[in-house]
Formats: structure tokens, sequence, C-alpha cells
């Protein structure tokens, strides 16, 4: 039996890579996407300059310029990147989980992670969240193995803390997290381990001191950008959002949502069960689930003074989850249940995928580029109010001397140098007096700078505004070209 799950274990790891290799041929992009890829390609000094002043901290966008230098900036390769985190959490599996747990918790937490709709999505976006799964997936690991084992325990401790740090530096939530899995690594030892009270406090303070330019960079980034003005939180819908995120991502239906919520409850029905048998055994499981809660209700509680939380911004712990639920179905010998959450995760995952590749692969994504591409000259200038549609035009007219008119005067102008050279950010049209020539005009479904420049003296209408969907963004470009006497 073991090594029939064995099997099946390395079969779920291949399977893993193959799918999501599926995902590395799309050539589209979003904005945060084109964000990532405009650092990545910027100089060291541009890149931590610009970084500096994004809401998110920087050692992911190094990793993948290290990356790039060494495979090319193919977007092929950019999205190889965010691939790789999720195998080797699914390498992670088998290596260690499987041994610490046993062989089906092993099996599960692959099965899992492989077939929850939102891994396909973001384990191909060019963004941090899959490289943050895999160092909290670490962490959290061993941080419980520097709690359990007596011998080795230096190994244990070293690796512990080196991945808490690489966690908080690659995104704020897992920063978050690692600060609970810290509290909670203290609560077991103050009740039930003492005698590794020292260690908790030296290492805690390697910690401290490992993150401290860390913090410098965040309490910069609060003061000047990361002020949650586009974020919104929605209560008490955001409850819900919560419940559906890990099994909705691009479905348009409430069906994720039921789905979620009944695997949610049958996790902590079936856990209660477990823990009535055998309470010390299933502890790593709900320290698991309490790390979750409390961030989760930490960053709910400070968003209702400042928004600062979205549902895929559980990306990094949710590793955390998936290992609970893994543990719950290996001690089910209930076979229906276990077999309608595993035909439904596989079910959704496939719906899932089959709605993402509509949008990523769709012939309407290159339709906006092909209406400038058709007509754009080399002394052609682009102006645009919204970064989202703005920034894809960005980086694929990159000749192309482009303005975003800041009019709201947001502090991005150096955060926004992610798409230097090509990119200036102004703050009235006055800027652009001393310019003669043409000028594409992006607008959005939310921005009209069509009509202030049909309004504005000097500017004439040459081609009538034309609207194109972008699926893969969900941007809508309201393209119009003016020429400027």
């Amino acid at each position: 039996m073991k090594n029939h799950i064995k099997q099946i274990h390395i079969s779920i790891i291949v399977l893993t890579f193959v799918l999501l290799l599926l995902g590395v041929f799309n050539q589209n992009l979003w904005f945060d996407e084109a964000y990532s890829v405009g650092l990545a390609n910027q100089n060291w000094g541009n890149l931590i300059i610009s970084g500096a002043y994004d809401v998110h901290p920087i050692l992911y966008y190094m990793f993948l310029k290290v990356f790039t230098m060494i495979f090319g900036n193919s977007m092929i390769a950019f999205r190889i990147f965010s691939v790789i985190p999720i195998v080797l959490l699914s390498i992670f599996s088998y290596t260690h989980i499987r041994k610490e747990f046993g062989e089906k918790v092993g099996a599960y937490f692959a099965f899992i992670l492989l077939f929850l709709p939102v891994t396909f999505h973001y384990g191909t976006q060019i963004r941090m969240y899959s490289l943050s799964m895999l160092f909290l997936a670490i962490t959290a690991f061993y941080a419980y193995k520097a709690y359990k084992e007596n011998e080795r325990q230096r190994k244990n401790w070293i690796l512990f803390a080196v991945f808490s740090v690489l966690s908080a530096y690659t995104h704020y939530l897992g920063l978050v997290t690692i600060g609970m899995i810290n509290l909670t690594l203290l609560y077991f030892i103050i009740r039930y381990k003492r005698e590794l009270l020292k260690k908790w406090f030296i290492y805690g303070i390697i910690q401290f001191i490992a993150y401290l330019p860390g913090l410098l960079i965040f309490a910069f980034q609060s003061s000047k950008v990361a002020k949650g003005f586009w974020i919104s939180v929605n209560y008490p819908n955001i409850f819900m959002e919560i419940v559906e995120f890990f099994f909705k991502d691009t479905i348009n239906s409430p069906i994720p949502a039921i789905f979620g919520l009944v695997v949610f409850v049958y996790t902590l029905l079936r856990l209660h069960t477990l823990y009535m048998q055998d309470k010390e055994k299933i502890r790593p499981i709900l320290a698991a689930l309490w790390i979750c809660g409390l961030v989760i209700g930490i960053s709910l509680l400070v968003s209702l003074f400042r928004p600062i939380f979205i549902p895929r911004y559980m990306l990094p712990m949710s590793s955390l989850a998936i290992f609970a639920l893994a543990y719950t179905l290996s001690n089910d010998e209930r076979k229906w249940i276990k077999g309608v959450i595993c035909i439904g995760l596989i079910a959704l995952s496939i719906w899932n995928g089959y709605t993402y590749w509509n949008s990523a692969y769709s012939e309407e994504n290159q339709k906006p580029f092909a209406e400038v591409r058709d007509q754009v000259q080399d002394q052609d200038i682009f102006i645009y109010t919204t970064i989202g549609p703005g920034s894809l035009m960005a980086m694929e007219f990159n000749e192309n001397q482009q303005y975003f008119y800041n009019k709201d005067h947001w502090d991005v102008e150096v955060a926004y140098g992610a798409f230097k050279p090509q990119m200036e950010c102004i703050e009235t049209l006055k800027e652009l007096e001393d310019y003669h020539g043409r000028i594409w005009v992006i607008d959005s479904a939310y921005t009209n700078l069509y009509d202030e420049l049909k309004q504005t003296e000097g500017y004439s209408l040459t081609k009538e505004t034309v609207s194109f969907y972008h699926p893969f963004s969900g941007d809508t470009f309201k393209i119009s070209l003016f020429e400027k006497k």
C-alpha cells in the first residue's frame, strides 16, 4: 500500500509540473505582472529604488531579475520562475511532509495543491505568490520540527529562522504570518517545553535583526504609497470572498462558494472529532488553522481603519490550510466523503482551467495592440490616466515615449520607474506644451481623457475612439488619436 501511495504521489508531482507548463506560453499581461517584468528589466539601482516605493517587499523582484539574467527575459522564462516554487512545494510534500506526517497526508497535500483552482492561475502568474507559498510552508514545517525534536535542533532552528526572513521579505502578509507562527511557537514552548525558551529568544532576535532593513522599507512605503487607495474591503461580503477564493478564481458561479463552505465546515467538524480522540496528535493541524485565522482576523481588523486585505493575500499562508485539509482527509475512513471532495476539486479545477485558458489565450487580447501597431509612427507619443491599460501599452510599444497623466497626484512617480525609460509621469498637460505631433490616447472604461483633450486648445482629433476588451487583464481599452499643433 505504501509503494502504491508513493507512486501516486510521484505521479501527482509530475502532473503538477506538466499542467503548469501549459500556462507559461501565455504572452499576455495585466498591470501587476507588467510591473514585475518592468522592474526585472531595470538595472539594479532602478530596481531597488522603484521597488522601495512599491507596496510589496523587493526580494521577489531581485530573484526574478537574477533568474532572467541567467535564462533570458522571455515571457516564458518569467512565468517558469513562478512555476518552479509550486513544483518545489509539491516535491517538499514528498520529501518532508510525507516523512513527518505519513504517506497519505503527503499525497493528499500534493493532490490538493495541484487541484485547487487558484494553483494554475497563480502558479504561472508573474508575481511573488508562488514563491511566498513555498517559503511559508518551509517556515511552518521547521517551526514544528524545532519544537518537536531534541536532536539536531540547531539545524531546525536555523532553517526556521532563514525561511522566516525570506518569507517576510517576499510578502507583507507573509511577514504577518511568520509573526503569528513565532507567537504560536512561543505559546507551545511556554506551556509544554520551557527548556526551548532561550532558543526561541535567540532565533527571534536573529530574525528581527535580519529583517531590520525590511522594516525600514515597510515604514517608508507606509508613509509614501501604502495607503490602500486602491483597496476596498466590503463587509460582510469579504467573509464569503475568503471562503470561496481558493475554489473560485475565474469561475463566475456561486458553486465554488458553496463548495468552499462545505469543505470549511467539514474540516472543522472532522478536526473536532479527531481532537476528542487524540488531542496531542492533532495540535499541529489546529495550530496551522489557528495561525490562518489570526492572520485573516488581524488583517480584517486593521482594514476597518485602513484597507490592507484582499483575498489573494491569503496565498502565502495557503500551505497551512492545505495541510489541515490533507490531514483531515487522510484520517477519514469514509471513502464517499473523500471521493466527493476530491472529485469536486478536480471538477472545479477543470472548470477554472477552461475559463482561465480562454481568457489567457484569447485572440481578443491582441486586438488593442494590433489597432495601434498598424498605424503607429516612430515619433508618436502615448498618454493615459489609468495605469492598467497604460502599463500594457508601455510594455508593448517601448520604443515610443509614453506619459502617465497623474491627475489625482498619487505619489507613484518613483514606483512607476519600473516602466522607464519609455514612460514618464506628468501632473498637468502643460508639461507637453513643447511637444508637437501625434498623441495616442489610451482611456479605460472609467476614464475619459478623450473628452478633456477635445476641449483643450491645440489638440485636434485625428481618429475617433475605438474600444476593445482585454480578457486577460479585464481592462477596457478606449483608443483614440490626436494631433497637437
